[in-house]
């Protein structure tokens, strides 16, 4: 079994397809509410986060953090330890307007709601993608993310 199992499981309902949603995690970054609002968007930007750590992006993610001093965070996304959160504001000084911009359209979602939507996903995302306290190597990456790029609304 994978390390990303668990991740695939919880993030597509246990099938590696869109029926349960994002299960577990959204179920805990959202508080539980269903409906609109942040429990709605956030399968929506499953995806874009597969896109955004495809192809070295993990790497490029981790290293935008720490180049605008946020490297305690990415240290706790990888790390064993709790997630520190971030701000929509400090990750769009991480990640850049163009992400941002590239996420809300995909995402069909305001650019202030892609940044928030990201902000309660992204540090997730990597924990489970770290789940040993390392950064795996591109190709584990790649799997995690075309897993995460395969879910659907």
């Amino acid at each position: 079994m994978s390390q990303f199992d668990d991740l695939f499981k919880s993030v597509a309902g246990g099938s590696g397809r869109r029926g349960g949603g994002l299960g577990g995690l959204i179920g805990s970054l959202a508080g539980g509410r269903r409906g609109g609002g942040m429990a709605a968007m956030l399968p929506m930007l499953a995806p874009v986060v597969g896109t955004m750590l495809a192809g070295g992006g993990l790497q490029k993610v981790l290293s935008g953090l720490r180049e605008n001093g946020m490297g305690d965070k990415a240290d706790s996304w990888v790390g064993k330890g709790e997630n520190e959160p971030i701000d929509p504001q400090e990750l769009r000084r991480a990640v850049g307007d163009d992400t941002i911009r590239d996420a809300a359209s995909r995402a069909g979602v305001s650019e202030d709601e892609a940044a928030s939507g990201l902000a309660a996903l992204l540090p997730q995302v990597v924990d489970r993608v770290t789940p040993n306290g390392e950064v795996p190597d591109d190709a584990e990456v790649d799997r995690a993310a075309q897993e995460l790029k395969g879910l659907r609304r």
